[in-house]
């Protein structure tokens, strides 16, 4: 990974670390090809246990679902490797497997004999190429913890001032008007595939999310000493503008989203075998049922430079990492990822996997909205639009090691704080696929109609983009009359709780109920309410969960009067 992330005035170097008397000596490293995945394409003589019709084998509940929602039918890049395959090369004792790719129907493997020559492999009758992806002398490096300070929080609510200097990122995208309604990224599953995560598990910002189980080990796809939460902090970083919760010190884009974590990028070395791991991951993340993912990684120029990337390989297809990047974004998931930090770099361009098809590839601007001039630059080699789009990257809020706040420059910024404001706004359609959420974003750019090769379609406005994907009345509240004493629900029909609402009269009810067609009182509860920044009030209904389909009247009462109604219609999935 070329560098992406520049702590304050500091480089936070990713590739070339070199770590004197800590490397231990690593085996050479190859990728192999299968051919063939359902039965009737195999060899003779190899099976899989594995049928296309019968996908909870392979897939998770919620990954499955992920795809129902969106009409996606599962495919044979889906199904797992033949076992027989990977049992074959298991019991070749010159041989380990390290990694698997479903997607690609490949291993790869580390060779334990230095005599054996793995490009024998394509002998075996399943077996379709062989190619070095490391080379080196080098590993993973376990680092000790620090002690790290922790300080009480306070709830000051939604404020600028409770966001401390996180709130321009999110004021940028106009994602405080999301979190002001209420959307700040429940319910939703964002995969981080980053090079460590160290301090994770003690920093104050993060102990929030851990208390509510929001935070979720995936994997490490190196299989490294000392696992996610070693041997470096970017990842750390990247998921602070997301995920972090610290009152007047930095709340992040998507402070209730759920999180899985997973190391691909190794900071020591550049090899090719770190497109690898994370096409691991994101097969994994896929697996477990993710919506989004966000990348904070480049590829484009390696320590060999026989595995060297061009410019003209920037098609979306060419690089492992941005097919697979692709091919998870044709499975439902919302991918992120950082447009590169070669803006003003001989390379110049985006780096991979920004130039994935149906993504988002994000570049960085300041806080006034200028391009930052090491962002990427566009277009992808086939011409198509690069970066997508912009976010905050330079003087980007970030949590240190230390416990405090820091500000820092680089794409890797700019991803995760569009990946966690992109969370919320699904939040709000849960309906509507991966493709639209992205189309809506695009759309609500600045630049949208006129975009350009170092800004793409310019710097998002979420609450345009909530716009676009409203058809169910909900745009009637970004200016809602004061003389108008409706109630607007949210959304409408409703297929899960809680009910959000919205009363821009000059009441102040503090209690609701749910009303049958002919007048039946089915449930009735207290208001938990707040004022937005227009001044109307909106609040939220957790009704019993169970309550029957079908079509219902949505009261509202203040000390026992009526205030206003509206027709609702509960269709839970």
């Amino acid at each position: 990974m070329r560098v992406l992330c520049q702590i304050g005035v500091l480089v936070m170097m990713l590739s070339g670390l070199n770590q004197t008397g800590l490397a231990q000596s690593a085996p050479d490293r190859y990728w192999v090809q299968f051919e063939g995945k359902v039965a009737e394409d195999l060899p003779d003589g190899y099976s899989t246990s594995y049928l296309l019709d019968a996908p909870e084998a392979f897939l998770s509940a919620r990954s499955l679902a992920r795809r129902s929602q969106q009409s996606i039918a599962v495919t044979e890049r889906d199904m797992p490797i033949p076992p027989d395959y990977v049992a074959a090369i298991n019991a070749m004792s010159e041989l380990k497997v390290i990694l698997s790719s479903r997607w690609f129907n490949a291993v790869t493997v580390a060779t334990t004999d230095s005599t054996f020559d793995p490009f024998s492999l394509t002998d075996l009758p399943f077996v379709v190429a062989v190619k070095s992806v490391i080379q080196i002398e080098s590993d993973a490096i376990d680092l000790d913890p620090i002690a790290v300070a922790k300080r009480n929080t306070r709830d000051h609510g939604n404020t600028a001032a409770a966001y401390g200097s996180s709130w321009k990122g999110l004021e940028q995208l106009h994602g405080d008007w999301l979190h002001g309604l209420g959307f700040r990224g429940e319910g939703m599953w964002i995969g981080v595939l980053d090079a460590g995560f160290e301090y994770v598990e003690s920093l104050p910002v993060f102990e929030r999310a851990w208390q509510e189980g929001r935070i979720l080990e995936g994997l490490d796809a190196m299989n490294s000493q000392g696992g996610l939460f070693a041997h470096h902090r970017h990842g750390t970083s990247v998921l602070g503008t997301m995920a972090g919760f610290l009152e007047d010190s930095l709340i992040g884009t998507a402070p209730d989203a759920t999180y899985v974590l997973y190391r691909t990028e190794d900071a020591y070395s550049e090899y090719l075998i770190e497109e690898d791991y994370w096409v691991a991951a994101a097969e994994h993340a896929d697996s477990v049922g993710v919506d989004l993912i966000n990348t904070s990684l480049g590829y484009s120029l390696f320590d060999d430079s026989t595995m060297n990337h061009t410019p003209d390989d920037l098609n979306g297809v060419t690089t492992r990492i941005s097919q697979a990047m692709t091919w998870a974004a044709q499975r439902g998931i919302l991918c992120v990822t950082s447009a590169g930090n070669s803006g003003n770099a001989p390379w110049h361009s985006v780096t991979a996997p920004a130039d994935a098809h149906g993504i988002l590839s994000v570049g960085a601007v300041d806080a006034e909205g200028q391009h930052a001039p090491f962002s990427g630059w566009g277009p992808a080699s086939d011409g198509r639009i690069k970066p997508e789009v912009m976010a905050l990257g330079v003087q980007a809020a970030y949590p240190n090691a230390d416990s405090t706040i820091r500000h820092g420059n680089g794409t890797s910024f700019s991803s995760p704080i569009l990946c966690g404001a992109a969370a919320c706004l699904w939040q709000a359609f849960p309906a509507k696929s991966a493709a639209e959420i992205r189309a809506a974003i695009i759309a609500s750019a600045h630049l949208s109609t006129s975009p350009n090769d170092s800004m793409g379609y310019g710097i998002p406005n979420l609450q345009r983009a909530f716009e676009f994907l409203d058809d169910d009345g909900a745009a009637t509240w970004f200016k809602p009359s004061q003389n108008d004493p409706s109630i607007l629900v949210f959304p409408n029909p409703t297929t899960s709780w809680p009910v959000r609402w919205q009363y821009a009269g000059n009441q102040s009810p503090n209690e609701w109920r749910i009303v049958s067609t002919n007048g039946k009182l089915i449930a009735t509860g207290l208001i938990d309410s707040w004022i937005t920044q227009e001044g109307v009030l909106q609040g939220w209904v957790h009704g019993p969960a169970q309550l029957g389909p079908g079509s219902y009247l949505l009261e509202w009462l203040e000390s026992g009067e009526h205030v206003g109604s509206s027709p609702w219609i509960w269709s839970p999935q």
